[in-house]
């Protein structure tokens, strides 16, 4: 399938995913998150990067990142309803590998 296609398909769609996903199909992006400042900000504790827990949205300019951690007392499931997002990157940014990474995954 051709980037164009994957990307079409994946806009407007979202996926949640945690720590364990992530460091093995995308440590920068968990190293992104879990060294970011915001980071357990507003807690009591800092914590653990295998806690963490990232939201993708899909559109077609490109994915806004948002973040939380499991055991966190919020009931909301997905972290954009709570919270603006921590980051954003235009489909530019993606290479066709990362791109389809995502795309098998939703």
């Amino acid at each position: 399938m051709i980037r164009e296609e994957m990307i079409k398909q994946m806009e407007g769609e979202r996926i949640l995913l945690d720590a364990e996903w992530l460091e093995e199909n995308d440590e920068e992006m968990i190293d992104w998150i879990t060294s970011n400042k915001y980071w357990g900000r507003g807690y009591d504790r800092k914590p653990d990067p295998s806690e963490a827990i990232v939201e993708f949205k899909f559109d077609e300019g490109g994915v806004d990142y948002y973040a939380d951690f499991e055991g966190n007392d919020s009931n909301d499931r997905w972290p954009s309803q709570n919270q603006p997002p921590w980051g954003e990157d235009t489909w530019e940014d993606w290479t066709v590998e990362e791109i389809e990474k995502y795309w098998k995954k939703l």
